[in-house]
């Protein structure tokens, strides 16, 4: 497991998903940081849920698993209809 390349992998990710909302928060009267902090907690969140998962199967993260999950992460963000053909 590699923490740094996670990490930066992670933020990507909280960025995706804090750009996706911003707006959404915008139209409900939602602040802006409001907003934001929201969408990073959850992204996060969401990351920590899918590495535990990983985590358990085997007591390992391996990059083929970070793979997977960033992968599977992104891909919900940018198309939710979107099938994996893997």
């Amino acid at each position: 497991m590699n923490l740094k390349r996670i990490s930066k992998r992670a933020v990507a990710y909280i960025i995706l998903k804090v750009s996706g909302t911003l707006g959404g928060g915008f139209v409900f009267g939602i602040e802006v940081w409001q907003a934001a902090a929201m969408a990073a907690f959850i992204g996060l969140m969401e990351i920590s849920e899918e590495l535990s998962r990983a985590y358990v199967v085997d007591g390992d993260i391996s990059a083929a698993d970070e793979n997977e999950i960033f992968g599977g992460l992104a891909a919900d963000d940018e198309d939710p209809d979107a099938i994996d053909e893997d």
